[in-house]
């Protein structure tokens, strides 16, 4: 028989696509197929690739179809098993046996058995698994012989990533309804934070079962039964938010309120986008019947193979608290009824476990076709939980027809309410004369866990609403509102027999919300609109309006309404998910069809839509600015980057906001904002360069840090930067790098405590750093490693990284920067002699002094910033290009200052051309007579300066050194505040000479933010009111509210705001 799944041979693809990139020398992209990555996008200069995991299937395919043609009798598991077994022997095939063999794929078979394929014949069950093995294993060999041909094998290759460009396009381009991965994933680990106990009690042997379940047995499915209240979801939750390190944890927690839902729609989003994420994908896109079963299985299947095919296998665990409240026991006999569990296979992949807790009633659903054997564990009750709903306290709550109603109006709504919610919608009820105080106080004294509050305050003001704390809650409140419908005794499991009183009792209670709801958005949206208006709880129970004239949608589909989100909630990402996930939620009902009178409204939102995205562009500078003149928290700037659409544009959103953070001395608290955001970035081919320079920058910093601050208090304290270090890697898909870096600390000798904490970092920099594909961008990396390096007293490895560099051009800049971090950490003679091999290596290139003045002049500022000032104005005055030689001078000009030698740093200033260049060493001396009380010679200096500036011939270079002057000004005031010799007239007059110096740049042409931080210090009600009118005026996506016709404003840098 054929095997029923292409699936089956995923692991034998996965294996031959590595071995095809190590031979075509794609030896980074083999590495990160072991490493699990999600994109073929990777493979460099073979091509713009697709998912990793297409063109693996695309080889299981031919697999799978050439052993159907000519094989057989063999059963699905016998396959699998085969397949198992014959994929780790390709891995270990190295080059010189495979072309010791020829294109022969009747050679490569004994090859292969040599190398541990004989042994795992021998130990296969019985003869039809032993079959299978020879089989597998023959049109293995076959499909790499032919792959190898020596014309061919490239090509082949080649062919396969032409074959699957339009699902790299569909990945690259936003997919209509789609979501962003990582969103969704915030969403979820924000709802099981509310589920999950503050610290889970007497539970130590049921998370160490679990534990014990995941990582060693062989069970694959571990089914947790209790009655109602007895802790269930508190150990799932736990364990979900805190899984064991070597194990890949996806869940789900099905509940009508609260929770992740309780439908198979909304399992397969939720549970597709954590696997999604373990793949890389950026955007997940909700799927629907028919198609519903098939994506999520196969998007299992892929996410298990990368699971396994790390360089440390992990499992995946697949973990679904509450199977029964699944939605589909409200009406099992339905001809739409599907089950959440019936989205499983019904063989689970390689390497995935189940975990699912539930009722011991009612039993599975009939639509479960998993055949995994379940071993089911029962929970004993907890007395904490019990003691949390007691049913006496419930009885004695509902005795009043108040609290009955405040029950029925949160079990109806499907969210949460406010206490001022329920009084307005108790009144609409009939209780004329209730209170808020009086609503207050019944909410006050409900007992235990019978209302959960929840937080909508926005502004920083706390505001509680309340939901039912659980479905028991729910039960008994239709108990008080139906009692007719019950009879002695307890009440009946069967969720079906619940659904028509449930519906039937809650009724009047929605359609008293409904109106409610209409009426409160018929007086427009502002700051008093109730926060359940504006949740998806509200657009659903508005949507299931059995009697609606579409005046119920029209409602909650309405542009303010999405304002009012962005205003309250600012967080730009947040709306745009909510717009689309409600507009198509629209879309997808009544067959696809869209009715006239939905239409306009869903055309208003669409612009309201695009403006929030026109809002979220990438303005160069401002995220800088939010990070060091607004003190932004690194919430708010997660969100801002993370609501920019382009990937380039947020690379830069995320580099400038971590560069402007460092330099602030903010870098460490702004590390977790780094974390959610660079796991999005790092599967685009044309920006990974830059996702790894930035990496490695951030390592170095970490590490130069550390090395700054090891043995006094800091804000690193907080952090757990192995931890932090952990996550990064296998966001980016480099466990490899990690574990090879940690443990090559064992061959680095006389380490103390603290460069032991340095060393990963920096290690795994320099691995970072290599593996950028662009030359001068990897060159300029290492440099800064190097460095760090050195600055840590590992100077050995600091050479050895700069040897790493191939181009003699690259390596004289990075020798130079490792002379420089070996003058300042006290070794010249050294030094010296690194300097000088930087200098002799420059020398070998044709040209240098002449043509290639960049690294000439890199080579003369490396030296000069290693107080090496006669070499660097050696190999400065050997620079035949004006501004390059200007430039380098004044590289050494400002290392004579800050040895000290003012005079002859100023005979280097009459030796410079460059007006720019020219004004940097000025501004140096300007501070350097400050500092050693000379502030008259200082000013004096700065007005001379100023003067040759009316001389210059070029408008930008006038308004650029008049930039530098004013900023020098302003560094000369600070000097002065720290001296206490210093009169408060100097310091205003240097403030006076800044605002001088700055106007001035204006006039010749300066836009007014490339000195902005020179303005918000002297001039900062000017500042503050540009910023409110150019920068945070977001134009607002309301009715009546029309962008400006009119050009941009300004942004920071001068030009339109947008990079688009």
């Amino acid at each position: 028989m054929k095997p029923k799944d292409p699936d089956t041979f995923i692991d034998i693809g996965v294996s031959i696509t590595r071995l095809l990139l190590i031979a075509s020398g794609q030896g980074m992209a083999a590495s990160l197929i072991g490493e699990g990555a999600g994109l073929l996008k990777d493979l460099g200069n073979l091509g713009s690739g697709g998912r990793r995991a297409v063109s693996a299937e695309k080889i299981a395919d031919e697999v799978a179809d050439q052993l159907f043609r000519e094989h057989q009798g063999i059963s699905e598991a016998d396959w699998q098993v085969a397949a198992t077994n014959v994929a780790p022997l390709i891995d270990r095939l190295s080059e010189k046996d495979r072309l010791a063999a020829g294109y022969d794929w009747t050679a490569l078979c004994p090859v292969l058995l040599e190398l541990g394929g004989a042994e795992r014949r021998r130990k296969l069950a019985d003869e039809s698994a032993r079959r299978a093995f020879d089989r597998v294993l023959d049109v293995a060999c076959q499909r790499i012989a032919d792959l190898f041909t020596e014309k061919e094998a490239l090509a082949s290759l080649l062919e396969k990533v032409d074959g699957v460009q339009s699902g790299v396009q569909q990945l690259l381009n936003r997919p209509a309804g789609a979501s962003k991965t990582r969103d969704i994933v915030i969403e979820h680990i924000k709802a099981l934070r509310d589920l999950a106990p503050d610290r889970l009690e007497d539970r130590e042997s049921e998370m160490t079962d679990l534990e014990a379940f995941v990582r060693s047995s062989d069970d694959v499915w571990y089914a947790m039964e209790a009655d109602m209240v007895s802790g269930k979801t508190a150990v799932m939750a736990s364990f979900a938010l805190n899984p064991p390190d070597d194990v890949h944890m996806a869940s789900f927690f099905i509940r009508r309120i609260g929770g992740d839902g309780s439908d198979r729609g909304s399992f397969a989003f939720v549970m597709s986008a954590q696997l999604a994420d373990i793949l890389g994908h950026e955007y997940t896109e909700p799927v629907r019947d028919p198609a519903q079963h098939t994506e999520f299985r196969q998007l299992l299947r892929r996410a298990a193979a990368a699971c396994r095919s790390e360089i440390v296998p992990r499992p995946l665990v697949l973990l679904i608290d509450g199977i029964d409240e699944d939605s589909y026991f409200e009406n099992p006999d339905g001809a739409d009824a599907k089950s959440i569990l019936s989205l499983l296979p019904r063989r689970l992949p390689e390497g995935v476990k189940i975990i699912t807790a539930s009722r011991p009633n009612p039993r599975l659903p009939e639509d479960v076709i998993c055949d995994a054997d379940r071993r089911i564990v029962s929970l004993k009750p907890s007395p904490i939980a019990e003691k949390s709903i007691n049913r006496k306290d419930m009885k004695i709550f509902f005795k009043s027809d108040v609290a009955v109603d405040i029950g029925a109006f949160l079990a109806a709504c499907g969210g949460v309410l406010t206490v001022e919610d329920l009084r307005r919608l108790l009144t609409m009820r009939g209780h004329q004369r209730i209170r808020t105080w009086d609503v207050r106080e019944y909410v006050d004294r409900s007992p235990g866990r019978i209302l959960t509050p929840i937080n909508v305050g926005f502004g920083g003001q706390e505001v509680l609403a309340y939901r039912l704390g659980h479905d028991v809650v729910t039960r008994a409140v239709i108990r008080e509102l139906d009692p007719d419908s019950f009879g002695e005794g307890d009440e009946p499991e069967d969720e079906r027999w619940w659904v028509p009183i449930r519906e039937k009792a809650l009724a009047p209670y929605r359609a008293i919300i409904r109106n409610w709801v209409k009426e409160r958005a018929n007086r427009g949206w502002d700051e008093s609109t109730p926060s359940y208006v504006l949740s998806g709880a509200c657009f659903d129970l508005m949507l299931n309006d059995k009697k609606d004239d579409s005046s119920s949608v029209r409602v909650v589909l309405d542009r303010g309404r999405y304002g009012e989100m962005r205003r309250r909630s600012g967080r730009r990402s947040h709306v745009l998910r909510m717009i689309d996930r409600e507009c198509f939620t629209i879309l997808n009902m009544n067959r696809g069809e869209l009715p006239e009178d939905a239409t306009t409204s869903i055309f208003e939102v669409a612009e309201s839509r695009s403006l929030f995205v026109r809002m979220s562009a990438y303005v160069p500078g401002l995220p800088g600015l939010h990070v060091s003149h607004f003190n932004i928290a690194p919430e708010a700037a997660l969100d801002m980057i993370m609501a920019v659409d382009e990937p380039k544009d947020r690379l830069d959103a995320l580099s400038e906001t971590m560069k402007a953070a460092i330099e602030l001395g903010r870098g460490y608290t702004f590390l977790m904002l780094f974390l959610d955001t660079i796991g999005s970035l790092v599967l685009y081919q044309d920006i990974r360069d830059g996702v790894l320079r930035l990496l490695a920058d951030v390592l170095v910093f970490i590490g130069d840090a550390t090395n700054d601050y090891k043995t006094s208090d800091n804000e690193s304290e907080d952090v757990d930067l192995r931890g932090w270090l952990r996550e990064i890697i296998v966001s980016i898909k480099m466990e490899e790098s990690l574990s090879r870096s940690l443990s090559s600390l064992e061959s680095v000798d006389g380490l103390d405590k603290g460069a032991h904490m340095i060393v990963p970092f920096l290690l795994i920099a320099e691995d970072v750093a290599g593996r950028i594909e662009e030359p001068e961008e990897r060159a300029e990396a290492l440099v800064e490693v190097a460095g760090a390096l050195a600055r840590a007293g590992l100077t050995g490895e600091a050479l050895a990284a700069a040897g790493r560099i191939e181009e003699p051009l690259e390596r004289a800049e990075a020798l130079a920067g490792v002379a420089g971090a070996l003058a300042r950490v006290g070794d010249p003679e050294r030094a010296r002699r690194v300097a000088k091999n930087a200098v002799s290596t420059a020398e070998r290139i044709s040209g240098i002094w002449k043509l290639m003045p960049v690294p000439a002049l890199a080579v003369a500022g490396a030296l000069a910033r290693a107080g090496l000032t006669d070499e660097a104005l050696a190999v400065a005055e050997r620079i035949e290009e004006p501004w390059a030689r200007a430039r380098a001078l004044a590289s050494v000009a400002e290392a004579l200052v800050r040895a000290g030698a003012i005079d002859e740093a100023r005979e280097i200033v009459i030796m410079m051309d460059g007006s720019n260049s020219r004004s940097r060493a000025q501004s140096a001396i300007i501070k350097a007579l400050v500092r050693k009380g000379s502030s008259n010679e200082a000013v004096d200096m700065l007005r001379a300066a100023l003067a040759e500036v009316e001389g210059f011939v070029s408008r930008q270079d006038a308004a650029d050194c008049c930039a530098t002057l004013a900023a020098a000004c302003v560094d000369a005031a600070d000097l002065l505040a720290d001296s206490a010799d210093a009169e408060p007239a100097e310091h205003e007059q240097w403030f006076g000479l800044a605002r001088s110096a700055l106007a001035r740049s204006w006039l010749y042409g300066a836009p007014v933010w490339n000195c902005f931080d020179v303005l918000l210090r002297v001039a900062p009600d000017l500042a503050t009111r540009l910023v409110k009118e150019r920068l945070l005026a977001d134009p607002d996506p309301t009715p009546g509210a029309e962008p400006h016709p009119g050009p941009d404003p300004e942004g920071p840098g001068g030009g339109a705001p947008s990079s688009r």
